[in-house]
C-alpha cells in the first residue's frame, strides 16, 4: 500500500450522504432520535440530518474502550433524550468488529427504544467479529486506516472533507511533512 491515497473524494461523500438521506425518507418521522456516536459521527450526522424534510431529535453517545480490540467498551456520554417507545436511527462514522454496536444497540434497547436502525458512513465488513446487520451503509471498505470528514488519528483529521485512506505506521511517526500532505490531500480531494 502506498503511505496515502484518497479513499473517497468530498464530492463522492456528498453524493452518498444525499442517496442514505433518500433511502431514509421513508422511515424517519418526527417521532425519530437520531443518536450519534461521538466523535467520528458528527460531520456525517450534520450532513446527513440537514436532508431530511422532517423535524428530528438529535443526541449523542460516546464510549471509550478499555483496551484496543478487546471488545470491551464504557459508556462516557449517555442519553439526555428520552427514546423509549421511538424509533432511533443510530449514526456511526465506521463500523468494524461490531462490537461497539452491539454494546449501543444493547443500550438503546434497555432504554426502550421500540426500533433501532444503524447508519454508517463506512462498513469494514472484513473486520466483523459479530455479525450485524446494518441497514444503511455509506460505503463499503476494506480500508486498512481512515482519516477525514470526522475520522481521526490522535484527534487530528477530523476537519477534513474528503476521506483518507493512510498507512498508520507512516502516520505514527509522525513527520510534518507527511501530515501536512494528508491534509493537502483531505482538504483538495486529490491524491498526490
Amino acid at each position: 500500500m502506498k503511505a496515502m491515497t484518497l479513499h473517497r473524494s468530498s464530492a463522492e461523500i456528498d453524493d452518498r450522504v444525499a442517496g442514505l438521506a433518500q433511502d431514509l425518507a421513508a422511515w424517519v418521522d418526527e417521532r425519530t432520535v437520531v443518536v450519534g456516536v461521538l466523535k467520528g459521527c458528527l460531520p456525517f450526522l450534520a450532513d446527513l440530518t440537514r436532508r431530511f424534510e422532517v423535524p428530528v431529535e438529535i443526541d449523542f453517545l460516546a464510549l471509550s474502550s478499555f483496551a484496543p480490540d478487546s471488545g470491551r467498551v464504557r459508556l462516557t456520554n449517555d442519553l439526555r433524550i428520552d427514546v423509549g417507545g421511538r424509533s432511533v436511527l443510530l449514526v456511526e462514522g465506521v463500523v468494524d468488529t461490531g462490537f461497539r454496536l452491539d454494546y449501543l444497540r444493547r443500550h438503546l434497547v434497555s432504554h426502550g427504544a421500540e426500533e433501532i436502525r444503524t447508519c454508517t458512513l463506512f462498513d469494514r465488513t472484513d473486520r466483523r467479529v459479530l455479525p450485524m446487520e446494518i441497514e444503511y451503509v455509506g460505503f463499503p471498505t476494506e480500508a486498512s486506516y481512515l482519516v477525514g470528514y470526522g475520522l481521526d488519528h490522535r484527534g487530528y483529521f477530523r476537519n477534513l472533507s474528503a476521506v483518507i485512506e493512510v498507512d498508520l505506521s507512516e502516520l505514527n511517526k509522525g513527520g510534518p511533512e507527511f501530515i501536512e500532505e494528508v491534509c493537502n490531500v483531505g482538504r483538495s480531494g486529490v491524491s498526490n
